[in-house]
């Protein structure tokens, strides 16, 4: 590596480290509070070994910058504006890499990023995707191995009852976690694979596959995990399903997929080239190709555009310092207040969630409670508040919160709602469930509902929260639900249920409006 670029590396650094400090900081706490990217201690040194691997053959590359750089640094640094004040960490860690590829755009050129593209991929599957999505993925995949299991349970010859993530054996109950899902499994696979393929000197089209294959085998080791789990519960007794068992079956889930990813290497490694073989059986030599060695470069320049790359880094962590300030936002009536006597409705409060629960939710405030009156079906009444959205808390939604307790999804709709004349007037719509766990069927409606407004989609809830993050500085909210008995399977059952809530769900709104809506 030439001084030049030597001291543009280093200027470059010292302004990417003075704007991205914070976001770094936080990135390394969730390495080490999340396992399912605890591989990111390991892929940071790994992906700066590389580059040092390569510096020789870096140093030779001529330098051709590009000004679609200094474009990617400016859009990149708009991403961490509306991340950071838009209550989105996976936005504020992807401007982190744009902002480095982009540099290496603008100083060196677009020879120098191509080289650099492996270190750049590591470092991405080093950053935890969006909750909202880490959601969606997971949930399937916690099914997948459930039913799995209890397949293989079942195929044992073992009496096993699957509601949901839950599966109930004799002996004792187990529950497919998110921890349990393959995620965890599936990241670390999918890194392995492309670390494998790097150091082993693979074709490109190798990498790609044991990348791809590493969803199947991820799946399928983790279900296996959980059929194992079962059995042996079955046998030994729950301890099986806890403590050192529980985390050495983890490990060796991890060392199975990882010999079925050596055997899918040494497999395609062995069929690859007869394969290619048949297909060019017949094809005449292909034609030389002609490449003009490229002309040597200059270095001048990289200090002064290093030094415009850095001047952009430190005018954005100037003026970003003044949109990061705290906008917690606390209710002025405590949810605990809300009144236990709704219309004809008497409520009590049921019993204070777990703290598991609540550390999986991250809510700041909530109320829990149960209503019943004459003649009337019972009512429970769920809100959770959350003080601010920026640090990566976000609402959890009751489509992966349910499924987890063995709730099974039936029926999925929208149904209107007149909110009270501060949401504006006219009719709004909220999401309407059936779900059913064994022979117990229920109707739920829940919302969101933050600043005089009532949003169904998840999506648009936190659309909006980036929005009033950047306009009013504030990025608070609540999940709302309200969850009604079905007494009856036949669609006159579905409608008394819905009655009820709805009926319930006019006389609290506006008390709940009265505390939520500021």
């Amino acid at each position: 590596m030439t001084k030049e670029k030597a001291a543009a590396l280093l200027i470059v650094a010292c302004g990417f480290v003075w704007l991205f400090w914070q976001v770094l900081v936080k990135l390394v706490r969730d390495w080490g509070a999340d396992e399912n990217y605890s591989h990111g201690f390991l892929v940071v040194p790994l992906a700066a070994y590389i580059v040092w691997q390569n510096r020789e053959r870096m140093a030779a590359i001529p330098v051709r910058p590009s000004r679609a750089g200094l474009v990617l640094v400016l859009g990149s640094l708009v991403t961490l504006a509306a991340g950071l004040v838009g209550a989105e960490l996976f936005l504020t860690r992807v401007a982190m890499l744009g902002t480095l590829a982009g540099a290496v755009l603008f100083v060196l050129g677009p020879r120098h990023l191509k080289a650099l593209w492996f270190p750049l991929l590591l470092l991405a599957l080093a950053i935890p995707i969006p909750a909202i999505i880490f959601n969606q993925i997971t949930f399937p995949l916690q099914l997948l191995a459930s039913r799995f299991g209890e397949f293989a349970i079942s195929a044992c010859r073992i009496p096993v009852l699957r509601e949901g993530n839950v599966i109930t054996l004799a002996r004792t109950t187990l529950e497919v976690a998110e921890a349990c899902s393959g995620i965890r499994s599936l990241v670390s696979l999918v890194t392995l694979a492309l670390v494998w393929g790097y150091f082993t000197g693979s074709p490109t089209w190798l990498r790609w596959l044991l990348a791809l294959c590493a969803l199947p085998i991820a799946i399928f080791a983790n279900a296996m995990r959980v059929a194992g789990t079962g059995i042996a519960s079955h046998f030994i007794g729950p301890e099986a399903a806890q403590g050192f068992l529980h985390t050495f079956s983890g490990w060796m889930v991890f060392i199975v997929a990882g010999a079925l990813m050596l055997l899918v290497d040494r497999f395609a490694r062995w069929a690859g080239p007869r394969i290619s073989r048949r297909l060019t059986v017949g094809a005449g030599p292909l034609p030389p190709v002609s490449e003009a060695a490229p002309a040597a470069g200059r270095a001048g320049g990289v200090l002064a555009r290093s030094a415009i790359v850095c001047a952009c880094l430190v005018a954005a962590a100037l003026s970003l310092g003044a949109l990061t300030r705290t906008d917690e936002v606390k209710l002025s009536q405590s949810l605990k207040g809300l009144p236990l006597r709704v219309g004809s409705w008497e409520g009590r409060d049921g019993a204070p969630l777990d703290q598991g629960i609540l550390d999986t939710l991250g809510v700041d405030e909530y109320v829990n409670r149960g209503y019943v009156a004459p003649d009337k079906l019972w009512v429970s009444l769920y809100v959770g508040y959350y003080h601010s959205q920026r640090q990566g808390q976000t609402v959890h939604s009751p489509l992966h919160c349910m499924p987890g307790s063995g709730w099974q999804p039936m029926q999925r709709a929208r149904v209107g709602i007149v909110p009270p004349a501060a949401f504006g007037g006219g009719q709004v719509d909220v999401n309407r469930m059936i779900i059913q766990r064994g022979l117990d069927r229920r109707l739920v409606l829940y919302w969101y509902q933050s600043r005089d407004r009532i949003v169904a989609s998840e999506y648009w809830q936190k659309i909006y929260t980036v929005v009033d993050a950047m306009r009013h500085n504030r990025s608070e909210g609540s999940l709302v639900r309200v969850m009604v008995p079905v007494v009856s399977e036949d669609a006159a059952g579905e409608q008394a249920a819905e009655r009820t809530a709805l009926e319930f769900v006019n006389l609290v709104l506006p008390l709940l409006s009265a505390r939520l809506g500021r």
